[in-house]
């Protein structure tokens, strides 16, 4: 490739990501109806603190009518719900010039598999970031977990007893995110709604017989393999449970070096996005900046400030 080709491969690689990012987002958050929220932002620094005000809690007392003296005080508070970013890149990819040249390929056939390759790889890469936020976060609060795992596979009724931790707020509870063993246990027990809403690389998002989407992808990050047999999760999420923000950030680089029998040329990518999940902060001593994955799935790296259960970001329900 020429001067010139390397404009245009650069050009094609972040036009067609960035296109098919755009679309396959708007999709996403349609067909999950809120639940997980991939969106655009333009956080500064390592981490991104939203304050807001706090419930008062016991705010209706009962009044006596033909009493006296001194009643205590609520104090009128604000949270702070800090989101992490997250640095995601490419590793360098080879495209030497004289292999394009050799197979007769134009430069803009070259950048849009890139790029195509580059957006649902991404894409991929947040929605599995959110699950592993979501796990670390959730799984400390007992109020809000179902464990079926002892009892059998994923079915309608451990969904029904997960949803059931919120009570009165159940309705909240807008979609799932599980694996597809937990989709086809559930499709075992004669579930015959499976309409195929949206799929995009590996994730399918269908819908269940209660007309809650269930998102189907085979994510690691919903499988704890460390009990004998291995343990799947269910994410019940409400609205704006876990936002993944994307900080228009992305900076690419194309090298071509010489010294080598041929001429190589590798291209790299980088950029960042912010994840954070409902009513939990991230612990900037504990968790520090640019976490690793470990850290992300830590849970003692989330710090809950939402004081009620049914405030927080949904459900979790266990199963074989």
């Amino acid at each position: 490739m020429a001067l010139s080709d390397l404009a245009v491969f650069s050009e094609y690689a972040y036009s067609t990501m960035t296109e098919m990012q755009s679309q396959q987002i708007e999709l996403f958050n349609a067909a999950t109806r809120g639940g997980l929220v991939l969106q655009s932002g333009s956080h500064q620094g390592d981490y991104s603190d939203a304050a807001m005000w706090a419930k008062i809690s016991g705010l209706v007392r009962r009044r006596n009518a033909y009493g006296s003296g001194a009643v205590s005080e609520k104090v009128l508070t604000q949270l702070t719900e800090t989101s992490v970013k997250v640095a995601a890149g490419t590793p360098p990819v080879r495209i030497d010039p004289g292999m394009m040249k050799w197979i007769q390929r134009s430069p803009e056939e070259a950048g849009v598999v890139v790029g195509k390759q580059m957006a649902e790889d991404s894409v991929a890469d947040m929605l599995n970031t959110a699950v592993l936020v979501y796990v670390a976060a959730i799984s400390q609060v007992a109020n809000v977990v179902y464990d079926h795992s002892a009892t059998g596979t994923m079915s309608l009724i451990a969904l029904n007893k997960g949803v059931a931790k919120f009570g009165d707020r159940s309705n909240a509870i807008v979609a799932w995110i599980m694996h597809s063993k937990s989709a086809f246990d559930i499709y075992g027990e004669a579930l015959t709604n499976a309409t195929r809403l949206f799929v995009f690389g590996n994730v399918r998002v269908i819908e269940d017989g209660f007309g809650r989407p269930l998102v189907v992808t085979d994510s690691a990050n919903l499988i704890n393999v460390v009990p004998t047999p291995d343990v799947y999760m269910a994410l019940g999420l409400t609205p704006g449970a876990v936002l993944i923000s994307q900080n228009g950030d992305f900076t690419d680089n194309i090298q071509t070096s010489n010294g080598n029998e041929n001429i190589t040329r590798t291209y790299q990518a980088e950029w960042t996005y912010n994840a954070s999940i409902q009513g939990f902060a991230w612990d900037k001593t504990n968790g520090g900046k640019s976490p690793t994955n470990a850290a992300l799935g830590t849970a003692t790296n989330w710090d809950r400030y939402a004081t009620s259960d049914k405030d927080l970001a949904g459900v979790l329900v266990k199963a074989q």
